[in-house]
């Protein structure tokens, strides 16, 4: 994890390992969540482009809703004023930070998953170049080597952490989980309206727990992860 190039809050690049664990392919579509809870807080109405507009809060909430829909243990505490999350239930959350750059990276260490050339983004993520101000259908762009959709851009997507500036100095190096506590939690990826720099595989940034400010709500989502069951073959990963 983290870049020697990138910012302060990206060092120092460092060793982790996380347990296995599935990811959806594609970020949250309105359609998903409607489905499940009922409204549609998107700036950029459509079926199949990723929900926007969404709290951190919101999120978790999304992911009991959807265990629950499956069968599974929902992961998050609802009676809990910080949603503490159980990673030992089967149902879905959010990704850890590692987790997600671990995804995101699909096993390359440049800057972005297809290199270091980032004029290529174009071919991978709806971002400020070429987004035209809006979100755009999930799934449109080239995916990455793992067949992950939208890692970049489109939407910053919530992490399950709280969102530490020098968390990379001391972090263990076993499923690293951010730290105990904290009101901003961790966004990954970009959105529609970041630059270049913001979309490389090791850029961080965070936001307030519960809300959103005003100037760039319209542009966070998430997608979901759970842990992998025991028997999971490598060609269902």
């Amino acid at each position: 994890m983290g870049s020697k190039k990138g910012a302060a809050d990206e060092s120092p690049v460092h060793k982790v390992w996380v347990d296995s664990f599935l990811m959806d392919r594609y970020e949250v579509t309105q359609e998903q969540y409607v489905k499940l809870v009922g409204a549609n807080p998107s700036s950029f109405r459509e079926a199949s482009r990723p929900v926007d507009t969404i709290t951190w809060t919101h999120a978790v909430l999304y992911c009991n809703l959807r265990s629950r829909a499956e069968g599974l243990e929902p992961c998050y505490d609802e009676e809990s004023e910080a949603w503490e999350c159980n990673f030992k239930a089967n149902g879905y959350r959010l990704p850890t930070e590692a987790e997600w750059e671990y995804a995101c990276r699909a096993g390359t260490e440049t800057e972005y998953y297809f290199g270091s050339r980032p004029r290529a983004l174009k071919k991978y993520a709806w971002y400020a170049e070429n987004s035209f101000k809006e979100t755009r259908p999930v799934g449109q762009k080239r995916p990455n080597p793992w067949g992950l959709y939208d890692m970049y851009g489109n939407v910053a997507e919530w992490c399950n952490d709280v969102y530490d500036t020098y968390y990379y100095k001391r972090s263990p190096s076993k499923n690293p989980r951010g730290p105990e506590a904290g009101e901003i939690k961790v966004l990954r990826g970009g959105g529609w309206q970041d630059g270049m720099d913001s979309l490389r595989s090791s850029w961080r940034a965070g936001e307030n727990f519960s809300f959103v400010d005003a100037c760039i709500m319209d542009s966070t989502g998430f997608r979901c992860v759970r842990n992998a069951p025991q028997n999971t073959s490598p060609e269902q990963d």
